[in-house]
């Protein structure tokens, strides 16, 4: 533990697997405070299992991030615990494949309410947490390699990880004319063997090989790779960094 993040909160959304989850250890062994959400509670006690035996401190709280409401009473959970957060890694998202003749009006809604509009309203709800407490805040917005480049089968996905890239750039742009300052990044995975992943196609190692012989790295992508990358953006390491798509995907979006 370097203790980079002492004394400071961070909220992660999707914090019960995956990449929401590693981020929580990550985040709690360099010193932060952890408030973990999600729908799934037996998750969200095992995400405070996993932060406790890092050493670090977590409440989990349930949150459907579609619900405008459940954002405020995250936050003030978050400020009754803990004080004002430093920090919000809007982690949470959906994902599905289908062609797109097959894709309905219904599945594309459902996929942007979570992944665009959950993500605007943290983005939203940080902002004025950050500007009421006077904190120098931080936002990591969990976007894809599939918001950068188009993959098929997947125009619901790409269309809103597409979208919080953009919101993202705008949020930047708003973030670093607050006093004071917030910075606001996206994180672009790639290939992440996630219950995301194996839910979708299969866990299966013959599958993770494929995956990783069609990686420039010839490596599959892990969520500890992610919760790294999510702690540098969100210390004082990157200091001067703020609109910007951080990606880590070994290479495909490259190839």
């Amino acid at each position: 533990m370097s203790g980079k993040l002492d004394g400071r909160t961070i909220i992660v959304t999707g914090a019960t697997k995956g990449i929401g989850q590693s981020t929580c250890v990550a985040l709690a062994r360099e010193g932060a405070r952890i408030v973990a959400t999600g729908r799934d509670a037996e998750g969200g006690k095992e995400t405070q299992r996993l932060v406790a035996e890092a050493g670090g401190e977590c409440i989990f709280v349930t949150h459907d991030v579609r619900h405008e409401n459940e954002w405020e009473n995250v936050f003030a959970q978050t400020e009754k615990r803990f004080g004002a957060p430093a920090g919000l890694v809007n982690n949470a998202g959906t994902f599905f494949v289908k062609p797109i003749a097959e894709t309905t009006e219904g599945d594309f809604d459902s996929i942007y309410e979570i992944n665009v509009e959950g993500t605007f309203l943290g983005v939203k709800h940080a902002f004025r947490s950050f500007a009421r407490s006077k904190t120098r805040g931080v936002i990591v917005n969990v976007s894809s390699l599939m918001g950068q480049v188009g993959y098929p089968n997947a125009i619901a996905y790409c269309a809103t990880k597409g979208a919080v890239t953009a919101m993202t750039k705008t949020a930047a742009v708003e973030g670093a004319a607050m006093n004071p300052k917030v910075r606001v990044n996206s994180l672009h995975p790639g290939v992440i063997w996630t219950p995301m992943i194996t839910g979708t196609f299969g866990d299966d190692k013959a599958l993770s090989d494929a995956f990783a012989a069609d990686t420039p790295l010839r490596m599959i992508g892990l969520p500890q790779y992610m919760a790294d990358a999510i702690c540098f953006l969100i210390s004082d390491d990157a200091a001067y960094v703020t609109g910007a798509e951080l990606t880590a995907d070994g290479g495909r979006g490259a190839d």
